[in-house]
């Protein structure tokens, strides 16, 4: 213990001694232990997230089916009561609710809950109470609410007497019983959830849309085939998740049998809640956190061989020192224990301001968090236990990556050679290719690999961003106007949808206006099942809707419910027939508008006019075709032309649907107008400020801007830590050999000589390290394939431009030792030594 103690203050003395190498030392490894810590945190903030409740490793996700299937609260209802493998069995469904307070009308995200929500979870109230079986048993008898810490700080400071206050939720009032704890969000890992209410009272949080058909009962607490809810069990002592899995099967198996044509193929799937709720979810953000730590770890090890060819040039200051030691006497292990201290005191310390740079980053992303959308799970940025202890074990990793190979090297000295002071140059030389030397070729051709990739992204990204959506994004402001959640009957619908057009339409730089059920690029879809008059295909077996990919089978296609104007309002031109318009009412035949896409796919060489299609089986109704309109990205910017099907808002009457405005210029005014003139229409439907289309064509591109900035930012990191390397080992060699340059410059070698001597040497090693950086990137960059926009993983401009700037800055590297190479004086050097 004793020798270890001596170790650390020489260790520390050492250090301090030079003050120059240590502080370049700790520069590199703080920006990237830093850079490094700061991607972790974010794979841990969204993959390692834990559940804030109590014993969490005892709560499983409840799926009635695949992974993210849901429950009908019957199906919930005797799964809970009929188990023998749960001490308790929760449901919740998410919930949109227009919140007013003190005349002021927001939008919030809640849950709807069972009972025993709270309870199962193991959930204390921050404030007043929670929810409770009790408030819970009798439909509509309890309009009580909880709200949630970051709601309660945000909406009502913080204020204690905010227990017993009255709520609007969808113009109905609520008391509030409860705040939750800080950090609880909901019951899935990723979603934030400001509102709670009871399951009892569905019929208000919860009214469904009109316009669905079929079984589509305003009761969701009674019909097996309304399928809303997510559910969780708490695991009993000494039951496995596969056994509640079996047990549960088998109570799904009698309900199938007992309510085949709701039930038939249901079964049930068991996951543990850290692993989150949406494995397909979770695959695609683990891609991603692969990617990150590969880029971080790549910069690391550029950074390590850097820190090493650093200690590799002081080991040889330190030649004679070592010598000395191990000629008196001392073993060559605590020669290397004692180096490796160091090494471990250099990285702990570069550890610990690499903690530091985390932490203030980790503050700026807090502070601008992703747009709502932007990412599919909302990270929630911390640097909790399990990033302290990453980041103290990478410390120590980095102390033994960078600091074994010149430990080794520097403890096993020529000792005749150092103990007369004799230079090393001769023998430095003949290694042409030394520890150092390969050092450099390695990040060289790491650094390359990194910018090949940033330079991918940055391509695509440029590609995504010149990508036509189809439509005049800049000029098209949308809100939506969620009128179920007030329960508006259809006339009042109709009445108020008519109002908001008439108004809008009458403010002063509005062009037109228009509404839509699904904005394009939003990220929604609805998708219904298709079948064409006097042709084959289902019949009643269908979807009326849901969400999807349309074309996944040849007979699903997506579909949108639109008001007259809107392709006059987006600006997508009509290539035959006409636009819908007030004929077009309910009790008139029906018709429907197809885009391009739609007639190459289905009437391939036809005139598509006068056809008939039906969304709802051979039953009908059937609705004739009367426009063809020119195709328009619809999910995503990058998606093929995909097949559209728009249907008149007049005869297909839906309550959610979104406000579409053309503006002209200073649009600024003109959203503000067009949310006073809603507001003024019901004070109690939140509306928030209208936004441009193009807003979100940037969200939907979030993740692959964020991909350039970040890969852009850690090439950029290691072609400089690259060029560093590069420029300290070629300094390093004229400095060793400022002899022998003397020797032959006194021997007649010219100025320009000595300098290409010492620049091929520099571009040698620059040129291998392309040479295997361009042979590894084309197998790497493959895996990016599912990132890239438009572009191919191996594209030729990349991999052609990005090693020319590469040997460009690298020349740069090579050229400040080339030329004071050529300043050596022959007499200093012939002395020198």
């Amino acid at each position: 213990m004793e020798s270890l103690l001596q170790d650390i203050r020489y260790g520390f003395r050492s250090l301090f001694k030079r003050p120059t190498f240590t502080a370049i030392a700790l520069l590199t490894l703080a920006l990237e232990i830093g850079s490094t810590t700061t991607i972790f945190s974010l794979v841990n903030a969204t993959l390692m997230r834990r559940l804030p409740v109590t014993d969490p490793e005892h709560l499983v996700y409840v799926f009635h089916g695949d992974p993210g299937s849901v429950f009908s609260y019957p199906d919930y209802a005797e799964l809970r009561d009929q188990n023998q493998v749960f001490d308790g069995m929760i449901a919740w469904g998410g919930i949109t609710a227009s919140l007013n307070s003190n005349d002021q009308t927001d939008l919030e995200g809640g849950a709807i809950v069972s009972g025993n929500f709270f309870q199962v979870l193991g959930v204390q109230a921050q404030l007043g109470r929670l929810i409770s079986p009790d408030d819970d048993r009798t439909p509509g008898a309890h309009p009580v609410t909880v709200i949630s810490h970051g709601l309660w700080q945000r909406r009502f400071a913080g204020n204690p007497s905010v227990i017993g206050q009255q709520l609007l939720l969808n113009g109905h009032s609520f008391t509030i019983i409860g705040v939750t704890p800080p950090g609880f969000n909901g019951a899935q890992i990723g979603s934030v959830r400001n509102l709670y209410v009871p399951m009892m009272m569905q019929a208000v949080m919860r009214p469904p849309r009109s316009g669905y058909s079929g079984d589509m009962n305003p009761d969701l607490l009674q019909v097996r085939r309304n399928r809303w809810l997510f559910s969780i069990g708490r695991l009993k002592p000494g039951v496995t998740a596969q056994q509640a899995q079996a047990a549960l099967a088998t109570i799904a198996k009698q309900q199938e049998q007992a309510y085949p044509d709701s039930n038939r193929g249901r079964t049930v799937t068991i996951l543990g809640v850290n692993g989150g709720d949406d494995p397909a979810t979770r695959r695609q953000m683990s891609s991603v956190a692969i990617l990150l730590m590969s880029v971080v770890g790549a910069v690391l090890l550029i950074a390590c061989a850097n820190v090493a060819n650093l200690l590799l040039a002081r080991g040889v200051a330190r030649t004679k020192e070592i010598a000395v030691r191990l000629a008196i006497g001392a073993n060559r292990r605590r020669i290397v224990r004692q180096l490796l201290t160091e090494s471990v005191l250099l990285a702990g310390l570069g550890g610990c301001l690499g903690l530091l740079l985390a932490w203030w980053t980790a503050s700026l992303l807090k502070a601008a968090p992703p747009p709502p959308g932007a990412l599919p799970i909302a990270p929630a940025f911390a640097l909790d236990i399990r990033v302290l202890l990453f980041t103290f074990g990478l410390s120590l990793l980095s102390a033994i990556v960078f600091g074994l190979a010149p430990a080794l090297r520097t403890s096993r000295p020529d000792l005749v050679p150092a103990l007369k002071d004799e230079a090393l140059a001769a023998s430095e030389h003949r290694r042409r290719f030394s520890l150092k030397s390969l050092l450099v070729v390695a990040q060289v051709g790491l650094s390359l690999i990194l910018l090949i990739s940033a330079g991918l992204f940055l391509r695509s990204l440029r590609r995504a961003q010149a990508i036509d959506p189809g439509f005049d994004a800049e000029r098209v402001l949308t809100a939506p106007l969620n009128i179920n959640l007030l329960r508006y009957k259809t006339a009042q619908g109709v009445q108020f949808y008519r109002q908001v057009l008439e108004r809008v339409e009458a403010v002063p730089g509005v062009e037109s206006a228009s509404l839509a059920r699904v904005v394009s690029l939003s990220g929604g879809a609805s998708v219904r099942s298709l079948l064409i008059e006097g042709r084959g295909g289902p019949d009643n077996q269908f979807r009326s809707e849901g969400s999807g990919v349309a074309g996944r089978d040849a007979n699903s296609i997506t579909s949108n419910v639109i008001a007259p104007k809107y392709f006059q309002t987006l600006g997508i031109n009509f290539t035959r027939g006409r636009d819908f318009n007030s004929q077009d009412a309910a009790d008139r035949p029906r018709v429907i508008i197809v885009n391009e896409a739609f007639v190459r796919r289905h009437f391939p060489g036809e005139e598509p006019l006068g056809h008939r299609v039906s969304f709802n089986g051979a039953a009908g109704p059937w609705q004739e075709i009367v426009g063809v309109v020119r195709d328009s990205k619809y999910l995503t910017i990058n998606e093929p032309p995909t097949p559209v099907a728009y249907l008149p808002l007049q005869q297909n009457h839906e309550t959610g649907m979104t406000l579409h405005v053309r503006a002209a210029d200073n649009r600024r005014n003109i959203a503000a107008a067009v949310r006073n003139e809603i507001q003024g229409l019901d004070r109690n439907l939140p509306v928030s400020i209208p936004t441009s289309m193009s807003e979100s064509i940037t969200t939907s591109l979030y993740a692959a801007r964020m991909g350039a900035l970040l890969l852009g930012i850690f090439g950029a990191l290691a072609l400089l830590l690259a060029s560093i390397g590069l420029y300290g080992v070629m300094s390093f060699s004229v400095s060793r050999r400022t002899r022998e340059l003397g020797i032959r410059m006194a021997l007649g070698a010219q100025t320009i000589d000595v300098f290409r001597l010492v620049l091929r040497e520099g571009m040698l090693l620059v040129l291998l390290g392309i040479a295997l950086g361009l042979g590894t990137a084309v197998m790497v960059t493959r895996f990016l394939t599912s990132f890239l926009y438009s572009i191919s993983a191996i594209d030729p401009v990349t991999f052609a431009i990005i090693p020319i700037i590469l040997a460009a800055v690298a020349l740069l590297a090579c050229y400040l030792p080339a030329r004071r190479a050529t300043k050596v004086d022959p007499l200093v050097a012939l002395r020198y030594e």
